[in-house]
């Protein structure tokens, strides 16, 4: 990739002297030539090429800016005299208006993009003789400008970017930006641009190694830097994960707020900050960009995203599935995180991705796609005119299992007693016999008698009675039963809330649970499943454990719905593991439960008709880098990394 290779050469480890200067030169022309930022036939200003090298210590931050005397011609203007000849006191005037050019030019900020205010503490110049310099020869003279930048305390992080040409400039101007931490002899190398801030994290505890460290050590070394930023450890480039789930396809986009605004641009009223009421007032603005860049394709329709998630992160901020806390941010350092959310009716068999944000400052972006247990690592570059992505399903498809649990137990028979008829059956009986001794009235007491036994016989149908025959043993369900039965049921409960609406988990819950029970399990699960520590998202159910399930004595009477005396409890110790998934790492929660579930035939199925909860404990929070199991070759240089760089070795087998 050209890009790749201007910053390549641009190394000036590798291209000391001015001969090699110009040819750095040239190649970066070559390189804006046919990239096509610069028409073949410009007559555009040669580029300005400088070296900065940085050294950040715990108190103080050190530049030595190398340039030649060339830049005092083109930033301040030098005027040589009829023979040609740049005089020595020009030049040295000239190098007392640099000072505050480059103090100006040379911006460092801290973790909150707040610029640190430094001085010039020394210039040499002894490179210029009393003679002066020829107009030829300017590229020949070198001057270093020592700059000192005090610090409170030992930085985490550092912004350094340079302004040295204006917006409006005919020509770029490049600086070799080099970089040591104290306690470290590995650089951070790269050629820095005009308004292309570079933030570094610096670890003070545990600075880069020695750039003859072992690969083992440098991989562990790089294995804790990862784990520390959640897997976030560049700065200055965008991140992009794509998700394929059953039901929802995401693509989640981390993108430095400096590179957002070189695609449009915010109105803020200070140009290097963007305020809490500003970042309200530009959502609808990025939030409409987003809605048409980077267009989806699922089963071949494009289909519109919902934006789930906006959000305006400082460099202070580590996990980005939380949401961020309301403050002003830095354009030089903060970061806009985005979540496009697309719904789908179940397993896609196709998503089709098609990255077109692509302008000056960005020419290639690195992404991630988890696809269930499948991991891809797609590259998007305009320069190799690649920017599609295409998943095929291999042949998943959604099953949720949630099916009800046959009742296989049989009740007793039951004895059925009209009670109304019964009664009347018996006055009758009771009249008769009382007319056996009164001959007078007979007649009278028959009739009387034969039209209740005339009712009785309508009422037969009113008023009855059943009841189990008492005849035959009561049927019990076996301990081995029951735990099979509550198991199936109860796992059906997590399950159902897989669904994405509201409605299709109240259809899933209505198979395993009865009555206004079913209502009260929506709740509680539902809040049971919300992370706290993620800002309330609802977590996704990954696993059910049971440590304990014992078989209780027959509810009463007295718990609702145990009329059925096939009806049994059971006594639970369950956990109970949710995820949160987002940016490449998993957030999971488990919750540990003790309660006792009343389970009752219902139309010849096992429902769940009660529960009491006996105790709840919330297991430690953990967090974990979601692996990328799918190797495929992504060229890394250092110039991509955000600490002070391992070698290039070690950091081509660095994951992103």
């Amino acid at each position: 990739m050209t890009m790749r290779v201007a910053k390549t050469v641009c190394d000036p480890g590798r291209l000391p002297g001015s001969k090699n200067r110009l040819q750095l030169c040239l190649l970066f022309c070559l390189a804006l030539v046919i990239s096509g930022l610069v028409p073949a036939t410009s007559h555009a200003h040669p580029i300005s090429v400088s070296q900065e090298n940085v050294y950040v210590k715990r108190d103080k931050v050190l530049i030595s800016m190398q340039i030649y005397v060339e830049d005092l011609y083109f930033f301040q203007k030098l005027e040589p005299d009829e023979q040609n000849i740049v005089s020595q006191a020009k030049i040295k005037k000239a190098i007392e208006q640099h000072k505050q050019f480059l103090l100006d030019r040379l911006q460092v900020r801290d973790i909150n993009g707040e610029r640190l205010q430094g001085k010039v503490v020394s210039v040499d110049d002894s490179s210029v003789k009393p003679e002066g310099v020829a107009m030829s020869d300017l590229m020949q003279f070198t001057l270093v400008f020592e700059l000192e930048f005090p610090l409170k305390t030992p930085p985490e992080f550092l912004t350094f970017s340079q302004e040295l040409v204006d917006s409006s400039a005919g020509f770029p101007a490049l600086v070799q930006f080099n970089l040591k931490q104290e306690g470290s002899e590995t650089p951070y190398a790269v050629s820095m641009k005009p308004r292309e801030p570079q933030t570094i994290r610096f670890n003070w505890d545990h600075p880069p190694l020695a750039p003859d460290a072992s690969e083992a050590d440098w991989q562990k070394w790089l294995k804790d830097r990862r784990e520390e930023t959640l897997g976030i450890t560049s700065y200055g480039t965008i991140y992009s994960f794509l998700y394929i789930e059953d039901f929802e396809v995401r693509h989640e986009i981390l993108i430095p707020l400096a590179t957002l605004e070189s695609f449009f641009t915010l109105d803020k009223k200070d140009p290097d900050f963007l305020s809490v009421a500003e970042q309200e007032a530009s959502r609808d603005k990025i939030a409409e960009y987003f809605a048409k860049a980077n267009p989806i394709e699922i089963d071949g329709i494009t289909v519109k995203p919902v934006i789930s998630r906006l959000d305006f992160y400082g460099l202070d901020f580590k996990d980005f599935a939380k949401p961020a806390e309301k403050k002003r941010v830095s354009v030089a350092n903060a970061r806009v995180g985005i979540i496009l959310t697309y719904s789908t009716k179940g397993t896609p068999d196709t998503v089709k991705v098609t990255w077109d944000m692509f302008n000056r400052s960005v020419w290639s972006v690195e992404s991630v796609c988890f696809a269930f247990d499948e991991s891809f690592r797609p590259v998007f570059s305009k320069l190799e005119r690649n920017s599609e992505f295409q998943w095929n399903n291999p042949g998943r498809k959604v099953s949720l299992d949630v099916n009800p649990v046959a009742v296989t137990l049989q009740p007793r028979p039951l004895w059925t007693i009209p009670v109304v008829s019964g009664l009347g059956f018996l006055l009758c009986v009771m009249m008769c016999l009382s007319q056996v001794r009164r001959k007078n009235s007979r007649k009278r007491t028959l009739t009387v008698a034969g039209v209740v036994f005339l009712v009785s016989l309508l009422c037969l149908p009113l008023a009855q009675v059943s009841f189990a025959s008492p005849l035959q043993p009561v049927p019990e369900i076996s301990g081995e039963k029951a735990e099979v039965v509550f198991k199936t049921l109860h796992k059906n409960i997590y399950r159902s809330f897989d669904y994405h609406t509201d409605s299709d988990v109240f259809d899933a819950l209505a198979k395993s649970a009865e009555g206004s029970f079913l209502e009260t399990l929506y709740r509680q699960i539902n809040q049971s499943l919300k992370m706290q520590e993620q800002g309330g998202a609802i977590s996704r159910v990954t696993d059910v454990n049971w440590e304990s399930i014992e078989l209780q004595p027959r509810p009463g009477p007295e718990v609702e719905g145990s009329l059925d005396e096939r009806s049994f409890a059971v006594k639970a110790t369950w956990t109970v593991a949710g995820t949160v998934e987002h940016w490449g790492h998993i957030h999971t929660r488990t919750n540990k439960y003790e309660g006792i579930f009343f389970l009752e035939p219902v139309d010849g199925v096992w429902k769940l008709t009660g529960m009491e909860l006996l105790d709840e404990e919330r297991l430690p929070f953990k967090t974990r880098l979601r692996e990328v199991k799918v190797e495929t070759p992504v060229e890394e240089t250092p110039v991509e990394t955000s600490e002070p760089a391992p070698s290039k070795k070690t950091a081509d087998k660095s994951s992103p």
